[in-house]
């Protein structure tokens, strides 16, 4: 099946097509179908709608860069050689003085994206850098503390994944497993050289353990706030337990550290099914029964694929 990809962008707001093959055989190995009766309707559901949007949208807009990893320093990242890497870091983390997006339309997006013949929408409610564009109780960094803080749709989460909804599309929660801006993983302590959290876990399990909360607690938020949520799609593929690490993940260029960056997944999805009946959960590159579907990035396989999987093509 070949289909010619629509590429939307609008400015620092970067909307990412998505094309969908629905295989019938799930028999790969690494693959893991799910067993829940409600999460395999869901799944079937999802493999007819053949085309969605991924939406990128938080503080990389202000200086409409490429979101969160000019603060990551591994090889392949540039930046001004002029400026000291504590400076840019501060300069990036105080864009949310600068944030005030008052022209947040997000019922035209939605039109827009039913007038494509999408199905579907996939949000990001927290990128790597720790931003939230959603409501939460557990940290000031987001979209409702700073300008944007009195207008009547502050808690964008909210009026997007309403706006979506009542044009009838599947909604989808993007979060970021990393969170750059917490001192729970990139610890101020230490340095921050690549994309891994900074501390060794072994020697503070303490502050891991405070990480793993702040994360559970972000998750059930966005499950039990924000309406029905039919995917809960987690990126940063490096949080993972140690003895799930994979040649894929070597491939990325970043060290591995000695310790399990493990953040419970099981209860996770316990947590978030619980409050969503059928939810799809895509850990994005971590094989086994918490990734519903495949996200290959940038490219369509050119050949078949057994799996259910996701094309996404900025």
């Amino acid at each position: 099946m070949k289909k010619y990809l629509a590429i939307l962008c609008l400015g620092p707001l970067c909307l990412q097509s998505l094309f969908i093959v629905a295989q019938n055989n799930l028999a790969e190995q690494s693959y893991h179908p799910p067993t829940d009766s409600l999460v395999k309707q869901k799944l079937e559901h999802w493999r007819d709608q053949k085309f969605g949007m991924v939406v990128h949208w938080g503080l990389y807009a202000v200086p409409g860069i490429t979101e969160s990893w000019t603060i990551c320093s591994e090889d392949w990242i540039t930046r001004d050689s002029t400026i000291k890497y504590d400076d840019y870091k501060n300069w990036y983390w105080g864009l949310k003085k600068d944030f005030n997006p008052v022209n947040f339309n997000p019922q035209q997006w939605a039109k827009s994206a039913k007038n494509a013949g999408m199905k579907y929408l996939v949000f990001t409610t927290k990128h790597h850098d720790g931003f939230c564009m959603f409501d939460t109780k557990e940290t000031d960094f987001k979209i409702t503390n700073g300008p944007f803080a009195n207008n009547p749709k502050a808690n964008v989460t909210k009026y997007v994944f309403d706006a979506f909804r009542k044009e009838g599309l599947m909604i989808g929660a993007y979060f970021s497993k990393p969170d750059w801006h917490s001192e729970n993983y990139w610890w101020p302590m230490y340095a921050t050289h690549n994309r891994n959290n900074n501390y060794d876990i072994r020697k503070y399990p303490w502050r891991w353990d405070n990480f793993k909360k702040y994360t559970y607690n972000q998750i059930n938020e966005l499950m039990h706030d924000y309406g029905s949520v039919d995917i809960l799609w987690l990126d940063g593929g490096w949080v993972r337990p140690l003895e799930t690490v994979n040649d894929e993940v070597r491939s990325w260029g970043a060290d591995i550290p000695a310790w399990s960056q493990d953040i419970d997944m099981p209860a996770i999805a316990t947590m978030a099914r619980k409050a969503q009946p059928g939810l799809l959960v895509v850990d994005r590159t971590v094989h086994g029964e918490f990734e519903n579907y495949r996200t290959p990035e940038q490219n369509i396989p050119a050949t078949k694929l057994d799996y259910p999987w996701e094309s996404c093509i900025t």
